[in-house]
Order: C-alpha cells, then sequence, then structure tokens
C-alpha cells in the first residue's frame, strides 16, 4: 500500500473516533511553596511562576471537565471539579501567607 494511501487512510480513521479519547482530562502535582519565612528571593519568584502556571492549568483542567460533561456532570465528575478548585484556591492562599512573610523580612 502506497505510504500516501495509508496516510490517508490513518487520517480518515482517527476522525471517526470519539473525542472522548483525545479529551482525557488531567492535571499535574501542585507546585510546592517555599517557607518565606527563610526562603530566597529566587526561590520565592520561582514558586510564584509555577503557582501562577499551575493556576493556569487548572483553569484548562476545569474548562476540559465542563466540556468532557456537556452540562451532565456526574458525582464523581463533580468531585474532581470541587477538588481542583479547592486545591488551586488553597495553594494561591498559602503562596501569600508566604509571601507576607517573605515580604516582612524586610
Amino acid at each position: 500500500m502506497p505510504t500516501l494511501t495509508r496516510s490517508a487512510l490513518l487520517a480518515a480513521t482517527l476522525t471517526l473516533l470519539p473525542l472522548p479519547v483525545f479529551a482525557a482530562c488531567s492535571i499535574n502535582t501542585a507546585p510546592s511553596v517555599p517557607d518565606g519565612a527563610v526562603a530566597a528571593a529566587a526561590e520565592m519568584t520561582e514558586a510564584q511562576g509555577a503557582v501562577k502556571a499551575y493556576i493556569v492549568e487548572t483553569q484548562e483542567y476545569l474548562s476540559c471537565l465542563e466540556a468532557e460533561a456537556k452540562g451532565n456532570f456526574t458525582p464523581e465528575m463533580t468531585a474532581r471539579y470541587n477538588e481542583a478548585t479547592s486545591r488551586m484556591s488553597s495553594l494561591a492562599m498559602q503562596l501569600n501567607a508566604q509571601l507576607r512573610s517573605f515580604k516582612s523580612r524586610g
């Protein structure tokens, strides 16, 4: 079978597969936040960037869950959504507390 025909057949097959195969929602582990009372400025800056990136990733994850649910959230999806939202909020609060601690060192 010529390569072009094989490629066309593969492309046609992939377009016929159901979307959920490609739409698996996943998220990485949350980054750690250093202790602002002892952390170096570079550590705090790095943590701030990591947390911001994680928040963006979490928002994308939440959008993925919404798209996957199509308005019909199962209890398991609702739990995943709420857990991710809680983890994102908790991480942001933790970072802010450590930034205040870092800045208070003067």
